[in-house]
């Protein structure tokens, strides 16, 4: 994930809610890419997929744009 914070890669973590222990860390890593100070390439993305839990940290999903799907 750094590495593609830094050079503008595409990441995409699916099936989050399965990994309810990293979810402290992917909190973390949310918090500094959200931070102003950061530097982030303009073309850097971050896709994750979940089911919803309630693991799933609740500042992850202020800090990101939701697409649902029924």
């Amino acid at each position: 994930i750094n590495t593609a914070i830094k050079n503008g890669e595409w990441i995409f973590l699916q099936n989050c809610h399965l990994a309810a222990s990293w979810m402290l860390s992917m909190e973390e890593i949310v918090k500094k890419i959200a931070d102003p100070i950061s530097t982030v390439h303009s073309d850097f993305r971050l896709f994750m997929s979940s089911m919803p839990a309630k693991s799933f940290p609740v500042s992850v999903l202020q800090n990101s744009v939701k697409v649902t799907n029924e």
